[in-house]
C-alpha cells in the first residue's frame, strides 16, 4: 500500500510540475510577444492619425499578413490595453487579443470581431459599461467606438459576428468570468463607431470619477438569422473556441 501511495504521490508531483511549467511558459511567451508587437506598432502606426472609415484597411491587412499584428485595443476607463493579433487559434489567443480572420478590419464596413480569454487579456471586460470609449490603433490610423450594449449568449451564436455591411465592433469572451474550467456561455460586447471629436470628450470623461455598473447584461441578444451565415463556412463564425 505504501509503495502505491508513493507512486501516486510521484505522479501527482510530476503532473503539478509539468502544469506549472506550461503555465509559466505560456505567460512568458504571451508577454514577450506583446512587447515585440508593441515595438512593431510604434514603428508602423502613428499615434495621432485618425483612421479613415468606409475603405479597405490596406496597411493593416498587409501588416497582419506579414507580422501578425493588427493593432492595439484600449478601453481607458477599465485600464484595459492589449495588442491585437491576427487569428483566434490557441497560440494566437495566448499571445494577444485575436482578430477573427473572416471579419472586417478596423475602419472597414462590417463587423470587427475580436476575442480573448476571460482570464488573460479580457479579464476586466466584465466591468465594461454602456457609453465606454473603445479605441483601436492600427497601421491605418486610430478608430473610436462607443459601447452600446452587452449580452450573454450560448457559444453557438456565431451569427453575432456577422456585420451585414454595418460598421461595428464586437468583443467576445467566455462567461461566467470566474467559472472554473470551460465556461458554458459567452459574454458579448457590441460597440458602434463614434466621431473623433466625440471620442476626445469620451476619453476625458473616462478619467473622471464615476460610479457605473456593468453594461446591460440583461439585454436580450438579437435573434439569430438563419440566413445570415448560410453563405459562410460554419467554422468562420463560432464562439465555441474560447
Amino acid at each position: 500500500m505504501s509503495r502505491a501511495r508513493s507512486w501516486l504521490a510521484g505522479i501527482l508531483f510530476t503532473v503539478g510540475v509539468l502544469a506549472l511549467g506550461y503555465w509559466s511558459w505560456a505567460v512568458l511567451d504571451g508577454r514577450s510577444h506583446q512587447a515585440a508587437l508593441a515595438r512593431r506598432l510604434e514603428a508602423v502606426a502613428p499615434r495621432s492619425r485618425r483612421g479613415r472609415t468606409g475603405r479597405i484597411a490596406s496597411a493593416t491587412r498587409r501588416e497582419a499578413a506579414e507580422s501578425g499584428l493588427v493593432g492595439r485595443l484600449e478601453i481607458p476607463r477599465l485600464g484595459l490595453s492589449a495588442l491585437i493579433v491576427e487569428g483566434t487559434d490557441d497560440l494566437s489567443l495566448q499571445r494577444g487579443i485575436g482578430h477573427l480572420a473572416a471579419s472586417a478590419f478596423p475602419g472597414e464596413p462590417g463587423n470587427v470581431a475580436l476575442a480573448a480569454h476571460r482570464d488573460s487579456y479580457f479579464h476586466r471586460l466584465g466591468d465594461v459599461a454602456s457609453g465606454d470609449l473603445v479605441r483601436l490603433r492600427t497601421p491605418d490610423g486610430v478608430f473610436a467606438y462607443r459601447v452600446d450594449t452587452t449580452f450573454v449568449v450560448p457559444p453557438d451564436r456565431g451569427d453575432l459576428l456577422v456585420g451585414h455591411g454595418r460598421a461595428m465592433l464586437t468583443l467576445v469572451t467566455c462567461y461566467p468570468f470566474h467559472w472554473i474550467g470551460p465556461a458554458p456561455e459567452r459574454f458579448v460586447v457590441r460597440a458602434v463607431p463614434v466621431d473623433p471629436a466625440l471620442a476626445g470628450r469620451m476619453a476625458l470623461a473616462a478619467h473622471a470619477p464615476a460610479a457605473r455598473g456593468p453594461a446591460g447584461r440583461r439585454r436580450h441578444a438579437p435573434q439569430a438569422d438563419s440566413d445570415s451565415v448560410s453563405s459562410r463556412p460554419a467554422a468562420s463564425y463560432t464562439l465555441s473556441r474560447l
